[in-house]
C-alpha cells in the first residue's frame, strides 16, 4: 500500500483500525454466528474472503479503496480464529487442547504468514508486479476454499458426524455419571 500507492503512513494504520472496529460487533455474535453456520463453514468461508480480499486489493488504484477490503478481515481473521478454536476445542483428544490451539495459531500467524511473505516475494520478483502476486495468492485462496468444501463434504462431514455422536454420548454418560455412583436409592414421588 504504502511502496506501490504511495499511501500516507497515517492510511496504513487507518486500514488497521478499520478493519479492527469493524469486527467488534461481529466478535460480540461470534459464538452464535459460528453455531448458526458451522465451524467448518466459517473456515471455508474465511477461505473464499481471502480470495476476494487479495483480488480486490490487486485491482486497486487509490490507497483509499483499501478500506472495504480491510474490513474482510472479520472474514478472514477474527471469525476465522473463533471457528477454528471452536473446532479444535471439539476435536483435540484428552489433553491436547492448548497443544492444538497453539499449533491452529501458529500454522495461521506463524508458517502461512512466512510462507505468504516468502512465495509473495518471490511472485513480485518473477513478475515484477505486486498485483499479480495478490492476484495469484487471491485465486490459491479461492481454489483451497472450494478444495476444503469438496473434501469436507464428500469425507470430513462424515468423521465430523461421528466425532459429535461419541461427545454427544459422551456428555450424556457425564450427566449420568452422578445417579451411577450414588449410594442412595432413586424414589419417585
Amino acid at each position: 500500500l504504502k511502496e506501490d500507492l504511495g499511501a500516507p503512513i497515517y492510511l496504513l494504520g487507518l486500514t488497521i483500525t478499520t478493519g479492527a472496529l469493524v469486527s467488534i460487533p461481529f466478535l460480540y455474535y461470534s459464538d452464535f454466528l459460528v453455531d448458526k453456520f458451522g465451524m467448518v463453514n466459517v473456515i471455508i468461508w474465511a477461505l473464499l474472503m481471502y480470495g476476494v480480499r487479495y483480488v480486490g486489493y490487486s485491482y486497486i488504484t487509490c490507497p483509499w479503496y483499501a478500506f472495504p477490503f480491510e474490513a474482510l478481515e472479520v472474514f478472514t481473521l477474527y471469525l476465522l480464529r473463533v471457528g477454528s478454536a471452536k473446532y479444535v476445542k471439539v476435536s483435540a483428544p484428552p489433553g491436547t487442547l492448548a497443544t492444538l490451539t497453539g499449533l491452529s495459531g501458529g500454522a495461521h500467524f506463524g508458517f502461512g504468514k512466512g510462507m505468504g511473505g516468502l512465495v509473495g516475494g518471490v511472485l513480485k520478483d518473477q513478475f515484477s508486479s505486486t498485483a499479480l502476486a495478490f492476484r495469484i495468492f487471491g485465486i490459491a485462496a479461492f481454489a483451497f476454499g472450494v478444495i476444503y468444501a469438496i473434501f469436507h463434504c464428500l469425507y470430513g462431514r462424515k468423521v465430523d458426524e461421528k466425532h459429535m455422536e461419541k461427545v454427544a454420548m459422551e456428555a450424556e454418560k457425564m450427566k449420568m455419571t452422578p445417579f451411577l455412583e450414588s449410594d442412595k436409592p432413586i424414589v419417585k414421588k
